[in-house]
């Protein structure tokens, strides 16, 4: 079997710091992904809800590699309260979108932006950890 870079805990820490900076860039580009559709092009709603799927799958992986890499009980608590928004990110979306409902979609905007906040103070948090 061949070492591959995230088989050291270095490479652990690189991967667990690049996962911690797509994630809040995920989040920007669904943002900029919902004006458009709202704006421009309405297709653009199909890609929207799959970098959401993207997002929400590499958080969990981000979620994983906090824990193996035994990041701290604060950053642990930010990627797992990370993913549960997401996932009901998710929902309000699929709930917005699908039914029109008026109250899934209010929410779903400012949930969004909390979990940009949240994702982006994850990441610095993680960037400002010391090596073990």
């Amino acid at each position: 079997m061949t070492a591959t870079a995230t088989s050291t805990p270095g490479g652990l820490d690189t991967a667990l710091r690049v996962a911690s900076w797509l994630v809040p860039l995920g989040i920007l580009l669904q943002a900029a992904l919902a004006g458009q559709a709202l704006f421009v092009d309405g297709g653009l709603f199909g890609l929207h809800g799959g970098v959401g799927h993207g997002v929400l799958g590499l958080a969990v992986v981000q979620a994983g590699l906090v824990l193996v890499r035994r990041a701290g009980a604060l950053p642990l608590g930010l990627a797992v309260v990370l993913v549960i928004g997401l996932v009901g990110q998710t929902g309000l979306g699929y709930v917005g979108h699908r039914t029109g409902n008026a109250v899934a979609s209010s929410l779903h905007v400012p949930l969004g932006v909390t979990l940009l906040g949240l994702s982006v103070a994850l990441a610095v948090l993680l960037g400002l950890r010391r090596q073990p």
